[in-house]
C-alpha cells in the first residue's frame, strides 16, 4: 500500500511540473517582382515582409507550469530580427494566460488560429483572422468548443471577449509624412475591441450545426485630416463608459451638430455571420460547407449586401498515419455589393433639409474603409480577409484600401507523402474593382499559387516554396522560399 501511493504520488507531481521549451528559426524568400508572392504572406501574422529578397531569424520560448489539477499558468516571448522588411527587430509575441480546463484569461499579444476557418487552407476570415500581427489585449473565453452541461452532448459554445490597442501610432504617422501627396488623414492612438460567440450541436452525429458571429472594433484614439492646406486633429477620449458603449454599436443622434459624422456609428465595426453544417462521412471523414456574412452596419446584418461572403467546402481527412489527401478547401469570396453604391440619411444635413428627408438609403458600407480610422489595418496589414488588398501594397503609400470590391476562387490542398514529408498547395484566382467612390476600370485581376514541401524529423523541420503571382493586383511576382525550424525543451 505505502509503494502504490509513493507511486501514486511520483506520477500526480510528474503531471505538476513545470515545463519550458523553445524553437529557433530562420526564414529567406528571393525572387523577382515588386513584392514576395502573396501566398507566403497571407495569413501568416506579418511575419514575412511583404518586401521582396526577405529574411529572417526568430527565437520564441514558453513555460507552462500548473498550478493545481485544474490551473494552469502560461508565458511566452517571441523575438524577430528580420532585413529588408519595415520592423528590423520587435516583439512578435509577449504574453500570459491562466487557464482553466477550457476557458482561459490571457494578458498580451499572441498568435491565435482562426475560429472556424482552416489557418492553413482558407482564404481567411473577414474579421478575425491571421493575416496581421497580433494585436496586444486583455482577452477572456474558451479555448476550444466546451460543452453545455445538462444538455446530454448536444450543445457546445465558444466565445471570447476582449479589448486592446493597435501599438502602430507611430507606423501610421511614418506612412501618411512619406506620401504627404497620396493621403488626407491618419489615426493614432486606436483602441480594439473584439468578441465572438458560437454554437454547435454535437459534432460526433452524423449532421452537424455551427452558428454564431464574430465582432470586431476600433475606437478611441487620434484623427488627423488635412483640409485646406490645414491639419484638424480630432480626439475620442477614453473612459469606462466607452468600453460599455463600443460592445454594441450605437451612435449619436446630433451627430451632424457635433461636427462628428464619424459618430452616426460610435468607432468602427464591423464582423461576420457564419452558418456551417458538417456531415461525418464516417469517423474519419468530414466535409463541411459554410458561409461567412460579412457586415460593417446594420445593411449587412440584414444581409441587404446580395452575395456578399466567404462562401465554401471543405474536406477534412482524419485518418491515422499517412494520407496522401490530409485537408482540401474551395472557396469563393465576393465583396462587391456593400449594400449597394448610395449611402443617404437625414442625419447627414442641417435643418430644414433634414425634415424634407423621408427616403433612408445605408449602402457603400466600403468595406475595411472608415472616415475616422482610416482602416482596418495593423502595420499596414489587415487582421481580417488579404483577398481584400491591404494598404501595404499601395506603392504610392497611401494608407487606406483602395480595392475592396472583390470576386475570388480559392483552392488550396495538402496531405502528407512519406511520414516525414508533406505539402501544401494553394491556388487563387481574384479580381478587383476599387470602391465605389473610386472605381477601378479595367478591373485588376491575379492568379496567385505556392506549392509547398515539408520534411520533419524529430525536433527539426525544413521546408522549401516556390509562389508566384500574375496579374495587375501586386504585379508579376516570383519567389523561392527555405525555411528552417527547430523545436527544443529545456525542462
Amino acid at each position: 500500500m505505502v509503494v502504490l501511493l509513493a507511486a501514486l504520488g511520483a506520477n500526480a507531481q510528474d503531471s505538476l511540473r513545470t515545463s519550458v521549451s523553445y524553437d529557433l528559426s530562420s526564414e529567406i524568400a528571393v525572387g523577382t517582382g515588386d513584392f514576395t508572392a502573396y501566398h507566403l504572406t497571407s495569413n501568416r501574422h506579418h511575419v514575412l515582409s511583404t518586401r521582396p529578397n526577405t529574411g529572417y531569424v526568430r527565437g520564441a520560448i514558453e513555460a507552462k507550469h500548473p498550478l493545481s489539477r485544474y490551473f494552469t499558468l502560461t508565458g511566452g516571448m517571441d523575438v524577430i530580427a528580420s532585413v529588408h522588411a519595415d520592423h528590423k527587430a520587435y516583439l512578435q509575441q509577449l504574453y500570459a494566460s491562466l487557464e482553466y480546463d477550457k476557458f482561459f484569461f490571457e494578458v498580451g499579444s499572441r498568435e491565435h488560429d482562426a475560429i472556424l476557418r482552416n489557418t492553413q487552407l482558407s482564404s481567411g476570415a473577414f474579421a478575425k483572422g491571421t493575416n496581421a500581427k497580433p494585436i496586444p489585449q486583455v482577452r477572456i473565453g474558451t479555448r476550444d468548443f466546451w460543452t453545455v452541461p445538462f444538455t446530454k452532448g448536444w450543445l457546445q459554445i465558444h466565445f471570447e471577449g476582449g479589448y486592446g490597442k493597435f501599438l502602430d501610432s507611430k507606423y501610421r504617422e511614418d506612412v501618411y509624412n512619406n506620401h504627404i501627396d497620396a493621403n488626407y488623414m491618419y489615426a493614432t492612438g486606436v483602441w480594439y475591441h473584439q468578441k465572438h460567440l458560437y454554437f454547435r450541436t454535437n459534432p460526433e452525429k452524423r449532421f452537424f450545426v455551427t452558428a454564431g458571429i464574430e465582432h470586431v472594433a476600433q475606437f478611441g484614439g487620434n484623427s488627423f485630416e488635412m483640409l485646406k492646406g490645414e491639419l484638424i486633429a480630432k480626439h475620442k477620449s477614453v473612459g469606462i463608459k466607452d468600453f460599455f458603449d463600443i460592445i454594441l454599436p450605437r451612435g449619436d443622434k446630433n451627430y451632424y451638430e457635433n461636427n462628428a459624422m464619424e459618430d452616426w456609428v460610435y468607432g468602427n465595426h464591423l464582423g461576420s455571420m457564419t452558418i456551417q453544417i458538417g456531415y461525418n462521412i464516417n469517423r474519419n471523414h468530414l466535409l463541411q460547407v459554410y458561409v461567412d456574412d460579412p457586415f460593417e452596419d446594420g445593411s449587412g446584418m440584414r444581409k441587404g449586401n446580395g452575395w456578399d461572403g466567404l462562401w465554401g467546402i471543405e474536406y477534412t481527412n482524419k485518418s491515422e498515419g499517412r494520407q496522401w489527401l490530409r485537408g482540401a478547401v474551395i472557396e469563393y469570396f465576393q465583396s462587391t455589393n456593400q449594400s449597394g453604391p448610395l449611402h443617404f440619411d437625414r442625419g447627414d444635413y442641417p435643418e430644414p433639409i433634414r425634415s424634407q428627408i423621408t427616403d433612408l438609403v445605408t449602402g457603400n458600407d466600403n468595406y475595411y474603409n472608415h472616415m475616422f480610422y482610416g482602416g482596418y489595418a495593423y502595420y499596414g496589414m489587415t487582421p481580417g480577409n488579404p483577398l481584400i488588398t491591404s494598404p501595404i501594397y499601395n506603392k504610392d503609400g497611401y494608407n487606406a484600401f483602395r480595392d475592396n470590391r472583390v470576386k475570388a476562387w480559392h483552392v488550396a490542398v495538402n496531405g502528407e507523402v512519406s511520414d516525414r514529408i508533406s505539402y501544401l498547395v494553394k491556388g487563387t484566382y481574384r479580381e478587383g474593382m476599387g470602391t465605389y467612390i473610386q472605381p477601378i476600370y479595367p478591373k485588376r485581376h491575379s492568379f496567385d499559387a505556392m506549392f509547398q514541401g515539408i520534411y520533419t524529423k524529430g525536433p527539426w523541420q525544413v521546408s522549401a516554396a516556390y509562389a508566384f503571382d500574375k496579374g495587375n493586383s501586386y504585379g508579376d511576382c516570383s519567389t523561392f522560399n527555405f525555411k528552417i525550424n527547430y523545436h527544443g525543451k529545456i525542462l
